[in-house]
């Protein structure tokens, strides 16, 4: 049904209050105060070589190979089992699918913390250090795809998508890349969510609070690669139409790089793990069936 139609709004609202409830779980967890520290003044720089590879998790292509599909995960997975329906689709592709661990994620989650706590927060500085980690490693998994034949894919979601953008205008052969709901628009999530108003929170009882306006777009835009170009064969950039979460993110990434926007009627949460279209369509892209727009 349309959207403004009663249904359509009752089914936004929905998607909207799942992504909603997440967060206000996440809320729960006691947390130290943590000052807001800016990072430098200028782009986050992924350039350089690739690290060595991180954990992966591998699972085989169904039937004929045809390559590899590097697949980035969200923030915060406690397990990589809840990605078995990308897992799923992209085998059936045709496609080896390799799940890189993220830093501070999963078995290299630091004793005592949670499983990708400290990936991200008012400490800018960390966070992009973190990020560029994350960005070399999975630049290191597209070097080692493309040395072992046949396509390779890189599919990013949520902050695995912020991750795979930055990855995607690296030098490494990327034939397909598919971007789902990437929170590029960062200074949006701090102003607009649930996620920064806990960030503002902390960093305000630490002494160093978050700044505001344009202050805060200049410092976190040096965190989305929209000022370079992507260099993967085919591109697709996919957003959630009622994501609470990515708040712009994906439209932010889609504008500056020229290439349009798929849209779906979910939210952030149901975008990435609800959604059979959206896997149809990054499967239709890593075997490169059909149009990217």
């Amino acid at each position: 049904m349309p959207e403004g139609t009663g249904a359509g709004n009752r089914g936004g609202a929905l998607h909207r209050l799942v992504d909603r409830v997440a967060m206000a779980f996440e809320d729960r967890v006691a947390r130290r105060p943590s000052p807001w520290r800016p990072g430098p003044d200028l782009p986050l720089d992924p350039s350089g070589p690739p690290l060595l590879l991180p954990p992966l998790r591998r699972s085989p292509a169904h039937g004929a190979r045809r390559g590899t599909a590097v697949l980035v995960p969200p923030w915060k997975i406690r397990s990589t089992g809840i990605l078995r329906g990308w897992v799923r689709t992209l085998a059936a592709a045709g496609l080896e699918v390799w799940i890189p661990v993220p830093p501070l994620h999963l078995e290299r989650t630091p004793p005592g913390e949670r499983s990708g706590e400290g990936m991200v927060g008012p400490d800018l500085a960390r966070t992009r250090d973190l990020l560029r980690t994350s960005v070399l490693e999975v630049r290191g998994c597209l070097a080692r795809a493309g040395d072992e034949g046949g396509r390779v894919v890189l599919v990013g979601l949520s902050l695995g998508g912020l991750v795979a953008a930055w990855a995607a205008t690296g030098p490494e052969r990327v034939d397909a890349a598919a971007l789902v709901a990437p929170p590029a628009d960062l200074a949006a999530v701090f102003r607009e969510t649930a996620i920064g108003r806990r960030y503002a929170a902390l960093a305000a009882r630490a002494g160093a609070p978050v700044p505001g306006g344009e202050e805060l777009d200049r410092q976190l835009g040096w965190l989305a690669p929209t000022l370079l170009t992507p260099t993967a064969g085919r591109l697709l950039v996919a957003g959630g139409l009622h994501d609470a979460i990515a708040v712009g993110g994906a439209a932010l990434l889609a504008r500056a790089w020229n290439t349009p926007l798929r849209s779906y009627p979910r939210g952030h949460l149901t975008l990435l793990l609800a959604c059979a279209d959206v896997r149809r369509d990054v499967a239709d892209l890593a075997a490169d069936r059909g149009p990217a727009d």
